[in-house]
């Protein structure tokens, strides 16, 4: 069964808010403008929202973004923004489910979740300055794909050799 944008409150109908719609202001694309859900109930949103972060380290799972133990996606939470939820240390990102997510403060404080999982500290250390200093940004992502440790490895920026290099044009740096 998909989430849905339904609030429900004991004893009461359910109630659903209405869309947002994100479209590319391309017609050519119309087809893939997406309706997103909006919420009344920041508890439902939290679910909702945790299974996204879920289903997004089954994508990076199965596109190769996980190699090693420190790649981690981190979601601000909706009903308490100064926290965030993260995957727990060393759990593979396609074995990854909703109660293994860990809520943690910006302090360091687990709040809730991942039963016998350890916090990585890593995802920590980085994402909680990201969700401080930016209260706008829900979502960060950090992963140690094979392809970006092996040009990392070459001791080199990025050639400018085909056009999907160019996103990179004058945008990143090589650290000594």
């Amino acid at each position: 069964m998909s989430p849905s944008a339904v609030s429900e409150a004991p004893g009461s109908a359910p109630t659903a808010a209405p869309p947002r719609k994100y479209t590319s202001g391309d017609p050519a694309l119309a087809a893939v403008d997406v309706v997103a859900p909006t919420f009344e109930d920041k508890y439902a949103e939290r679910r909702h929202l945790k299974h996204r972060l879920v289903l997004a380290f089954r994508i990076f799972a199965q596109h190769g973004f996980m190699e090693g133990v420190a790649g981690h996606i981190t979601l601000r939470d909706p009903v308490e923004p100064d926290s965030f939820w993260v995957n727990p240390f060393g759990l593979h990102f396609s074995l990854i489910t909703d109660d293994d997510l860990i809520r943690v403060s910006h302090e360091g404080q687990v709040l809730e979740g991942g039963d016998n999982l350890r916090l990585n500290y890593a995802a920590f250390a980085i994402h909680s300055e990201i969700h401080k200093a930016r209260p706008d940004v829900v979502c960060a992502a950090h992963s140690h794909s094979i392809y970006g440790r092996a040009m990392c490895a070459t001791g080199r920026t990025l050639d400018m050799l085909t056009q999907d290099f160019c996103v990179f044009y004058d945008d990143h740096v090589l650290y000594p």
